[in-house]
């Protein structure tokens, strides 16, 4: 059973990351392992298209469902888990040897507000500061709840519209104050 928290991770991979194959490691290296961590019930990675990257400080976030009744804060403290957020570090962050990891990657505790449409296809919208009223029923609202690592990249408030491949103007601007096209990369 869902929790009503969520962890979500937003980051930059260094820049040569792509052409040393990060989106393949994301699919069978990352993906794999947080979803057979047993306190996470499913992990998934995303990242911007590219017009929505000048709207925001990152590229790509991870979506990690946690069990009922888990303390969010708990997962990075395994051992396991934190030995492989520091390979990831060393591996891909932009500043391996930096001191404060939040230079790499931000860590939010995200409660839900309003459930909506989980099963999510390749395509989302992620909704910063929406405007509820104009949102589609199926879109999940989150919001903030605390930090582990970094400062709030997501803002009070954010909503997650699952959208189909094939753009038949289902995206409005109406929904909020910015619209982060994002495609999945990884999921189980």
């Amino acid at each position: 059973m869902s929790s009503e928290l969520m962890l979500i991770l937003t980051y930059i991979p260094r820049k040569d990351s792509e052409s040393r194959g990060y989106n393949p490691w994301l699919r069978e290296i990352d993906m794999p392992f947080f979803n057979s961590v047993k306190k996470i019930e499913e992990y998934t990675n995303w990242k911007l298209a590219p017009e929505s990257d000048p709207l925001v400080d990152w590229t790509h976030f991870d979506f990690m469902r946690i069990g009922k009744g888990v303390n969010p804060e708990d997962i990075f403290v395994q051992p396991d888990v934190a030995e492989f957020a520091a390979a990831w570090t060393r591996q891909w962050g932009r500043f391996p040897e930096a001191e404060d990891m939040s230079d790499n990657y931000e860590i939010h505790i995200v409660k839900r507000i309003r459930e909506g449409q989980r099963a999510r296809g390749g395509l989302v919208a992620l909704v910063l500061a929406p405007n509820r009223a104009n949102l589609p029923e199926h879109a999940e609202i989150w919001g903030a709840h605390e930090m582990v690592l970094g400062t709030n990249q997501l803002g009070t408030e954010f909503a997650v519209v699952s959208l189909p491949y094939v753009d038949n103007g289902t995206i409005d601007q109406s929904w909020g104050e910015k619209i982060l096209i994002s495609e999945c990369i990884a999921r189980p």
